[in-house]
């Protein structure tokens, strides 16, 4: 069939729909992986694993930080596609708008690309900040425990001014070796 000067031609090169696909394809199992990734640290959490979460928290950074390369390159054509579509706009094209513009298939895809990864991303989310506040919860727990330790051990069970039990941080216990 035709070659060349077709009418319809499109005004955004194919190659940069398909490298926006691709992003948001990579970046979407990247996400995938970190809700993974958060609920295997929950788990080593509760199971108190430290060596676990240590691993999986190194395991979580490197995820991060090729989602982030990942959200440059997004941002990058974004802009590049907003250049061709939309060369006087003052900011960068939603998705939605360059998949309006780019017409079917590629459009479609887009779209659903686009909606699954707000999706993920608000999960992730969701699931960090649970993660979090249950990692505060359990170090302020295990805070309280020391301190009633501490309590218990030492000579003055006096509050500091902090509302910490203060005393002498080193107990004065002794063993009788002599007899």
């Amino acid at each position: 069939m035709g070659h060349g000067s077709d009418s319809a031609t499109p005004t955004v090169p194919p190659e940069h729909v398909e490298r926006l696909k691709r992003i948001l394809h990579e970046l979407l199992g990247g996400h995938n992986q970190l809700l993974v990734l958060i609920q295997q640290i929950r788990e080593a959490v509760r199971k108190a694993d430290l060596q676990e979460i240590v691993s999986l928290c190194k395991q979580e950074n490197t995820l991060a930080d090729r989602l982030a390369e990942l959200e440059k390159e997004r941002l990058v054509m974004v802009g590049t596609l907003t250049e061709l579509l939309a060369p006087t706009a003052q900011v960068p094209l939603t998705l939605g708008r360059i998949a309006e513009a780019v017409g079917q298939p590629a459009s479609h895809a887009l779209s659903e690309l686009g909606e699954k990864l707000r999706s993920i991303v608000a999960e992730a989310r969701q699931a960090s900040s649970v993660l979090r506040a249950a990692s505060e919860s359990l170090g302020r727990h295990m805070g309280g425990l020391m301190q009633t330790v501490q309590g218990a051990i030492s000579r003055a069970n006096v509050y500091s001014r902090r509302g910490r039990i203060a005393g002498d941080t080193h107990s004065q216990l002794g063993v009788d070796l002599t007899s």
